[in-house]
């Protein structure tokens, strides 16, 4: 097969110093060179493949002593400096120049003249794996044999070929390779002609050339090192679902007027919409489609008053939707800041506490989570109980079973009916003293009167809660119970 060797470098950093120029120079050796991959295969065949593994390496090699053409992926140059010990206590200033790659990408040495059969394919394929830098030892490499399929889809460019050094948008670089007639294997008195021969032996035997190597010139791209700047990845904000208000007023509304103020908070934030966006409706804020049909599947907002500090008045309001808020229902949540109540009661002040998701408000009552949730308003019912032969069928407790069900919350271990609303130790009220019916609008329900429940799970469940008729401003609701 066809051969191409594929190499990747995890740290994003490939650290050489072409041959014949001095670190401090700032030149980096890209692509590596022929001479500097022959050299890592055969460190990689003399220190860690078996002499079987190992046994057609050199013929491996013989066949990868012609210079292979290159795929480079885009890179810049970056450099660090640091101080390196000499003798003596002495220190020198290094430069160590580097070529910065994404750390996913791959560059690819082909050769189109060089076929290995599958003995040989499995020599090179265990070197390569073994493989684990190139260049100093910090560059460190993933190196792999493409298939043959892979080989064809690569698009060298930088090429080691004959073409013109006018042409535009190439230059010339030279790069060290071996002969065709270098020794792979050792030769009793021939050192100097191996791969294998050590830098610091050659420059004492002063060759300034390795022996058996050449100089060939690649054509690549003049913009190869162009720093290609990039878009940032910018994340979507967040999708807001929880809106949270701490109430203020003269005389705050009593927990039994939940569904008169959840009502009007609707209302309110509805016409600032409505002012902002050329009279236009939200469906997330109103619950209506296009069509003026209600919406199914209860994503738009809920209008959750709550009495937070047990007193019996209502001193917070949530504004909750699963679909999210988008931007212009975000405005008109911002501005929202008063509520003028009916029956000439004072008007209720609202300041803005809170943006975001369920996960932001956890702990708190409204959102839990938790096992154990109890009423703090009246469930009313959607339709009528039935009693066929003696038995009572859609009982209010399961009609809560199955609100939940097709909410997709986990089947409660038990639904125990409560007798009153419990705000403290000190206050509670009937389940009969909560106005049960909306000031406007009308909406499916059974029988006028409201009932209280206590609900167990088996695991912990998140609010908020709130099931039934009027739900969707704050009848229904349970309050998480931490044990």
């Amino acid at each position: 097969m066809l051969v191409a060797i594929g190499l990747r470098f995890p740290a994003g950093r490939y650290h050489a110093t072409p041959w014949g120029r001095h670190v401090n120079e700032g030149s980096v050796e890209w692509p590596p060179s022929p001479w500097r991959l022959l050299r890592s295969l055969v460190a990689v065949w003399k220190l860690k493949m078996t002499e079987s593994e190992g046994e057609v390496m050199p013929t491996v090699l013989l066949k990868l002593l012609s210079p292979p053409d290159y795929y480079l992926p885009p890179a810049t140059v970056g450099h660090t400096r640091h101080y390196m010990p000499l003798f003596h206590g002495k220190r020198t200033l290094v430069f160590d120049t580097f070529a910065a790659v994404e750390p996913g990408s791959e560059a690819v040495a082909v050769w189109r003249d060089a076929e290995l059969n599958e003995a040989e394919s499995s020599a090179l394929r265990t070197a390569l794996e073994r493989l684990g830098y190139l260049g100093r030892s910090e560059s460190w490499c993933e190196a792999r044999l493409l298939s043959e399929e892979e080989v064809w889809q690569v698009r060298p460019n930088c090429l080691h070929s004959a073409r013109s050094w006018a042409e535009a948008g190439l230059e010339p670089v030279k790069s060290l390779a071996a002969e065709g007639t270098v020794s792979v294997e050792p030769q009793r008195g021939a050192w100097e002609w191996l791969l294998c021969a050590e830098t610091s032996e050659l420059r004492r035997a002063r060759w300034s050339d390795p022996p058996g190597s050449k100089w060939v010139t690649y054509m690549r791209r003049k913009d190869c090192f162009a720093a290609t700047p990039k878009k940032p990845r910018l994340r979507p904000p967040p999708s807001m679902t929880v809106a949270r208000y701490s109430l203020e007023g003269a005389v705050l509304p009593l927990v039994t007027e939940t569904l008169s103020l959840g009502e009007l908070a609707r209302k309110f934030i509805q016409g600032i919409y409505g002012a902002r966006n050329q009279g236009a409706s939200s469906g997330s804020l109103s619950g209506k489609g296009e069509n003026g049909e209600p919406l199914k599947g209860h994503t738009h907002a809920f209008y959750l008053p709550t009495d937070e500090d047990g007193d019996g008045r209502l001193d917070h309001l949530t504004v909750f939707a699963a679909c999210g808020f988008p931007q212009a229902e975000l405005e008109a949540l911002g501005e929202f800041s008063r509520v003028r109540q009916v029956g000439g009661k004072p008007d209720v002040n609202l300041l803005l506490t809170g943006l975001g998701n369920v996960d932001d408000f956890r702990g708190l009552t409204l959102f839990g989570p938790t096992r154990v949730w109890r009423s703090s308003t009246p469930f009313v019912p959607v339709r009528h109980p039935k009693l066929r032969r003696g038995v009572i069928l859609e009982s209010p407790g399961e009609q809560v079973a199955l609100e939940l069900e097709r909410r997709g919350y986990p089947k409660p271990v038990e639904i125990r009916p409560l007798e009153r609303a419990q705000f403290s130790d000190r206050r509670s009220a009937r389940w009969i003293e909560f106005r049960r019916e909306r000031l406007t609008g009308g909406g499916n329900r059974g029988p006028v009167l409201g009932y209280g429940f206590e609900i167990r799970f088996a695991q912990e469940v998140t609010g908020p809660l709130a099931l039934g008729y009027g739900c969707h401003f704050g009848l229904g609701q349970f309050k998480a119970v931490h044990s």
